[in-house]
């Protein structure tokens, strides 16, 4: 038996369930004469691990009644074996999943990037979820009786929109801004003269509103949503420098390319004799 210490605590929180140390232990897998460093195994005292006790006095060793559930003697029963608390946690994970599988899914209003929008199919309630936060998952704010996964809701949104989603890696003919790339990680490359540029288009946004003062307020961004420069200058090639991904070599302009001949060279004389000759 080797057992989740984070299941069996998810477990007796959710039960309002107590269990011993010696129960928590052997479902670890550790031996009746190992020696068990709790603080490594429980971390620091609080509500979430209270529910592990002493097996003679029915509460956790060392803490303090701030750090105690409040619910911690609602139930009497004590989980005092490794294969008791073992049997109770398959027992909840089986009814858990069930229960979430049963649950109708939430329908997708809106996604963008790496946020959702979703509507609660038990309180018709919206709520926002983002891929970035308590690892993509997130309960009904409202009633608690549904559960968004971003990654599902994400990949429902992008098959019924498939003709909508933005390509992460885009090419323009200048620096260039839109409100449409924004959230979805997008690349631009474009080219200048003899350089091309490839830049990570919702940073370079940033840097340019934050140090340049620019695009924000402007009639072509607030209302069309794009923003682009025809023509860069010193300062912004200086910012784009370390996106430079090629600089090609133009061969110098010379009299015989230009005109398709070439005067012959004068050759001057270096001494006065020269010039008698």
């Amino acid at each position: 038996m080797k057992g989740d210490i984070r299941k069996a605590l998810d477990y007796l929180n959710a039960s309002q369930q107590r269990a011993t140390y010696d129960a928590i232990k052997s479902y670890l897998g550790f031996g009746t004469f190992d020696k068990i460093d709790w603080n490594e195994i429980l971390g620091p005292n609080r509500q979430y691990t209270s529910w592990v006790v002493n097996k003679k006095t029915g509460m956790p060793n060392g803490f303090k009644p701030a750090d105690l559930h409040p619910d911690l003697m609602v139930n009497e029963e004590i989980i005092t074996k490794g294969r008791q608390l073992l049997a109770a946690i398959e027992e909840f994970d089986g009814e858990t999943g069930a229960a979430e599988s049963a649950a109708p899914k939430v329908e997708v209003a809106d996604c963008h990037g790496n946020n959702a929008a979703v509507m609660c199919p038990n309180c018709s309630k919206a709520y926002l979820i983002s891929g970035f936060l308590n690892k993509g998952v997130r309960s009904c704010p409202h009633c608690g009786k549904s559960k968004a996964v971003f990654a599902e809701v994400k990949a429902e949104w992008e098959a019924l929109h498939e003709d909508d989603v933005i390509d992460s890696e885009q090419e323009s003919s200048r620096l260039i801004f839109k409100k449409e790339w924004l959230g979805y990680d997008v690349w631009v490359t474009f080219s200048e003269e003899d350089t091309t540029y490839r830049y990570p288009h919702d940073q370079l946004l940033q840097t340019f509103i934050s140090r340049l003062g620019i695009i924000e307020g402007t009639k072509s961004w607030d209302h069309d949503g794009i923003y682009s420069f025809p023509r860069l200058s010193g300062e912004q090639k200086k910012m784009l420098k370390r996106y430079i991904i090629e600089v090609r070599n133009v061969p110098e302009a010379t009299q015989a390319a230009e005109t398709g001949f070439e005067l012959p060279e004068i050759k001057t004389a270096k001494k006065a004799e020269d010039l008698e000759d």
